[in-house]
């Protein structure tokens, strides 16, 4: 409860927000590095009308009305052939930095497999669902309090569709566990909705297939500007296009600008974890477990590429 100038009680407004997910699974990067990586979507309840319609209108002014996938964008916007779907891609990122209601909120949390110790998640065969399992939770928890605070309310949660779907414990262990420790976040739903990404296919929830389309193009575009993976002319075009953004959320002396022209702050992050490897011993020792943690300053593998100091990746 709140009281106003009158002296009259009043009940916090509860913000609803729907969560949309994604992920990359993990590869190595030119520098040897083996990483995955987690991408959440979220639109407060209040917009994701305006949302919407900002997305099909995007897609109306470039003819292109097929599936969005970052990984198929072959060729530049402006090429003769096949450029469409980059064109809508660059036309998605311009509403994502271009945000001044604060409409499209993200975070890509960044996971280096070579760092982590697969024996502190589990018995063996379940390292690589139980790892995704709880830095999804992580990435879950952190939009919700550090975009939204409490009290809130998630309305929804997609995810496209995938190997987790097939997984026990992934489609509702993740909201058990946040409404269990977190009295300020709940959850309209007790499990994760899988649903196609493609419009065209998904029977239940073809609106909501845009969103999931929307964070793979943004995911797709941040982990290119990170470790420049693919070689695509259409990639490399929409990561360039989200390239100055992603230098900020980098950034340590800018991560936390509120002035910044793509106001970020509150709305747009990136993390990566862990710091530094630990040895199974040094997991017990909670001072080592300590100096391993969340980091968000990364070498941005395409700017390097860009300024000559990266082999073509």
């Amino acid at each position: 409860m709140t009281v106003d100038l009158f002296g009259t009680q009043r009940t916090p407004a509860i913000a609803q927000v729907r969560l949309y997910a994604d992920e990359v699974q993990p590869y190595v990067n030119p520098i040897g590095e083996r990483w995955m990586y987690v991408g959440t979507l979220a639109i407060p309840e209040d917009k994701h009308g305006d949302a919407l319609a900002a997305l099909q209108a995007a897609r109306q002014a470039t003819g292109y009305d097929r599936e969005l996938h970052f990984e198929r964008l072959t060729n530049y916007s402006y090429a003769k052939e096949h450029s469409e779907k980059t064109l809508l891609a660059r036309k998605w990122m311009e509403l994502v930095l271009c945000d001044a209601d604060k409409v499209f909120h993200f975070y890509v949390l960044g996971v280096n497999l070579s760092n982590l110790t697969p024996q502190a998640f589990g018995r063996r065969g379940r390292h690589q669902p139980s790892i995704y399992n709880r830095f999804f939770r992580a990435a879950m928890l952190y939009v919700l309090k550090a975009y939204f605070g409490t009290p809130v309310l998630v309305t929804a949660v997609f995810h496209d569709k995938g190997a987790m779907q097939h997984d026990k414990l992934f489609d509702w262990h993740s909201i058990w566990r946040i409404e269990d420790h977190e009295p300020g976040i709940t959850f309209a739903q007790d499990r994760i909705e899988f649903i196609d990404s493609d419009h065209r296919r998904e029977p239940l929830y073809p609106s909501e297939s845009h969103f999931i389309q929307l964070i793979d193009v943004i995911l797709g575009a941040t982990t290119q500007c990170l470790d420049c993976t693919s070689g695509q002319d259409g990639c490399s075009e929409v990561a360039q296009a989200l390239l100055p953004l992603i230098e900020r959320l980098t950034d340590p002396t800018r991560a936390s600008n509120p002035k910044s022209k793509y106001g970020y702050v509150g709305r747009c992050s990136v993390a990566f974890f862990p710091s530094h490897a630990l040895k199974p011993a040094e997991l017990e020792d909670p001072f080592k477990r300590a100096q391993s943690h969340f980091y968000i300053h990364r070498r941005l593998l395409l700017r390097q590429k860009i300024s000559g100091q990266l082999p073509l990746c």
